[in-house]
């Protein structure tokens, strides 16, 4: 059974980059489909989500029409972690993508 959340919405802090997000709206997916299961965490709540679950628990849909979405990673900037989607092992905008909210 494969089990993911599924980034639907952002809300930024402090500037428009990546390391500016700070919360995430979310959607639980089993199996391919969404549930009932909803809600929002904060950066640092997904960071430490990410770590310890694994580079396929946050799953972020494509920017751009057409294009396939991404699994969503921790990168470092100094000492301070973000959250960044990769598609094919290369950073993407798909997460400053996501509709603010």
């Amino acid at each position: 059974m494969a089990v993911y959340l599924q980034c639907v919405a952002k809300r930024m802090r402090g500037g428009y980059k990546h390391e500016h997000i700070n919360l995430l709206w979310w959607v639980q997916v089993v199996d391919g489909k969404p549930t009932s299961e909803t809600g929002f965490s904060t950066h640092t709540q997904l960071i430490d989500f990410v770590e310890s679950s694994g580079p396929q628990a946050l799953w972020c849909p494509a920017a751009k029409p057409g294009q396939p979405g991404a699994w969503v990673g921790v990168q470092t900037l100094g000492r301070k972690k973000y959250l960044q989607a990769y598609r094919d092992g290369r950073p993407s905008e798909d997460l400053l993508g996501l509709p603010d909210k």
